[in-house]
């Protein structure tokens, strides 16, 4: 991968000053502590323009310490996006981001090792020669150093990307992450050299307005104006430790996006080149995508017939679809119950409708399900439609998959109900089979589309009340960005035959009733996951909510929520209720039960 080296400096810089008051924000803490620990050893009279002073060095490494927790936290605000910033304290980290404190020390511990021993070796060269000729001596000196600084700053750039990687699991291993940095060593160190260099500049006025105020102040009292020296000194220094490693850190985070984003296989990021490339599939990718956890491969047949099967999928649904009105909710709601009652129900199944503690549900139960496990399906429908009725069949499915008993809630829908009317049927339903003994290491909460959202909000208000978390929680298609406003709602509508994005955001608003659209509770792209259950994610190519899926997983990641991100090529949206249809949903069935059982037990 090579990068565009002025292009990327003008996009640190670009990205850097539009969040500057967030720089600001959190970087305040650390400029302080800085300024007055510098303060104070002036105060204390060492002398701390002298390099060799233990002072000096004890200072610098204060200075170090406590900027790493900005720089982690500017890290995470690129990778995630600055909503991963609201409700997170600067000292707030999870285990993964602690571990980016350890490759940062093992960095500077590499490089100064490197340097002591560089500087010993080219030290007794030039010594040698120096005895024979001096000019020659100090030529070479200047040579040598000058190609080691260069080899050590594009090693240490590297090494910082690899290691940052190896700690996020993207990709673990440190020997695969060192490959998939192959070439990026002098990039980056060009790169790097170019920011040290901008925010040095940056920095010049400030150093101006230090000059001119200590000459003003002198010409009134020279204690005055040494004075005004040492704290003006002082607060530029700690500024311009900031800039310093505010554009490395957003360089290291914008390599470590783009590799994540060409990532694929194992790590399950396979963002396509373009649209074209999605809409066909080859014979080996799939399996390994959506693959078994135990490694087997799935035989998914030859390109044209997975892309047939797609096609022949729209074009039955557009049949369904067609001459039906599907504006209000009321409209769709009837057009949801319509497609689900014309897939039948397995003749092994049995259905029994109860009352959760006031929830309507229904059980759904294949034959020789374990009776001691079960499956809390949440139905989509974009929080305004779906019913017991539309995804009864979806709840055989993963039955039978699953060999569980699934309960499906009948939540209250808005605009009637709006948030958080569902989302508290959702909780009452998850405790009340808490109540009819059901463990909850033998639960898994599932959903899809909305229901997809719900799920993940459902856990996040069981953690928020204390209340034990299921096995596994499983996101078919997910929706759990509310404001419509990620990538491809743009770049797949052309692509995608069901949603559209003004139609989410119609459902979004009847929903949240004026709610805010990006609190964790009704979007939880942007909550806090730590301590969540494993979740499994699965969302096609062609989805206008493919963006919501990468969001998820990638704060997952950062939360230490294992996360397994199955990005299916040239799928639709919710192609799982078309199992009936789609080879294909029935694999993506086969996926979900291996994921419950190796969590569920």
């Amino acid at each position: 991968m090579q990068l565009p080296i002025f292009q990327t400096v003008q996009e640190i810089l670009d990205y850097c000053w539009t969040r500057r008051r967030v720089a600001i924000n959190h970087g305040a803490i650390p400029m302080a502590v800085v300024v007055a620990a510098n303060l104070t050893g002036w105060l204390m009279g060492f002398d701390l323009t002298d390099y060799q002073s233990p002072a000096f060095a004890v200072l610098n490494l204060v200075n170090a310490v406590v900027f790493l927790p900005f720089t982690v936290t500017w890290y995470r605000m690129v990778i995630l996006g600055q909503d991963a910033m609201t409700g997170r304290g600067l000292f707030t980290f999870s285990d993964r981001e602690g571990r980016l404190f350890g490759w940062q020390v093992a960095i500077i511990l590499i490089v100064a090792v490197t340097a002591i021993v560089g500087i010993l070796v080219i030290g007794a060269i030039i010594g040698a020669l120096a005895a024979a000729n001096a000019a020659l001596a100090q030529a070479l000196s200047a040579v040598f150093l000058g190609i080691w600084a260069v080899l050590v700053v594009a090693v240490a750039c590297r090494l910082s990307l690899v290691l940052a990687m190896a700690a996020t699991d993207r990709p673990a291993v440190l020997s695969e992450a060192w490959a998939r940095t192959k070439g990026l060593g002098g990039h980056m160190a060009a790169i790097f050299i170019l920011c040290f260099f901008c925010a040095i500049l940056l920095m010049m006025p400030l150093q101006m307005v230090a000059v001119i105020s200590t000459f003003i102040l002198g010409a009134l009292s020279e204690s005055l104006a040494t004075s005004a020296e040492v704290v003006l000194s002082t607060i530029v220094g700690a500024f311009g430790s900031m800039m310093v490693l505010l554009f490395p850190t957003t360089l290291f985070a914008f390599v470590y996006n783009r590799i994540s984003e060409s990532m694929s296989g194992d790590q399950n990021l396979n963002h396509a080149a373009n649209d074209d490339a999605e809409a066909t599939r080859t014979h080996d990718t799939p399996g390994n995508i959506r693959g078994q956890e135990d490694g087997t491969h799935n035989d998914v047949g030859t390109e044209q017939d997975l892309t047939d099967e797609i096609e022949v999928a729209i074009q039955k649904l557009a049949g369904f679809m067609d001459g039906k009105p599907n504006e209000t909710a009321a409209d769709i709601r009837l057009l949801m119950d319509g497609l689900g009652a014309s897939f039948p129900m397995p003749s092994d199944t049995t259905v029994e409708d109860i009352d959760a503690d006031g929830v309507p549900a229904r059980w759904v139960t294949a034959a020789g399900s374990d009776a001691d496990r079960a499956i809390l399906l949440l139905h989509g429908g974009g929080f305004t439609a779906g019913s017991l009725t539309s995804h009864q069949r979806l709840a055989a499915d993963l039955s039978m998959a699953c060999g569980t008993r699934v309960l499906l809630v009948d939540y209250r829908l808005a605009p009637e109900h709006p948030f958080p009317a569902g989302l508290e049927d959702c909780l009452t339903a998850y405790q009340w089979l808490l109540s009819q003994g059901f463990k909850p290491g033998h639960l898994a909460i599932a959903g899809d589309s909305a229901g997809g959202g719900l799920t993940i909000s459902t856990a996040l208000c069981l953690k928020d009340d204390g209340i034990d978390q299921p096995a596994a929680l499983i996101a078919l298609s997910p929706w759990v960005n509310l404001a419509c406003d990620g990538e491809t709602m743009d770049s797949k509508a052309k692509h995608d035959p069901i949603a559209t994005q003004d139609g989410l955001l119609r459902c979004a608003r009847d929903y949240l009733n004026g709610h805010d659209d990006k609190d964790p509770f009704v979007s939880p792209a942007f909550a806090d996951l730590r301590g969540l259950p494993p979740i499994l994610i699965q969302v096609g190519t062609r989805e206008i909510l493919l963006d919501d899926s990468r969001k998820l997983a990638v704060r997952a990641r950062a939360d230490d929520v294992p996360v397994r991100l199955e990005e299916w090529p040239g799928q639709i949206h919710d192609w799982h209720v078309m199992t009936d249809w789609m080879a294909d949903a029935r694999r993506a069935l086969g996926g979900i039960a291996t994921f419950v059982r190796r969590y569920m037990g």
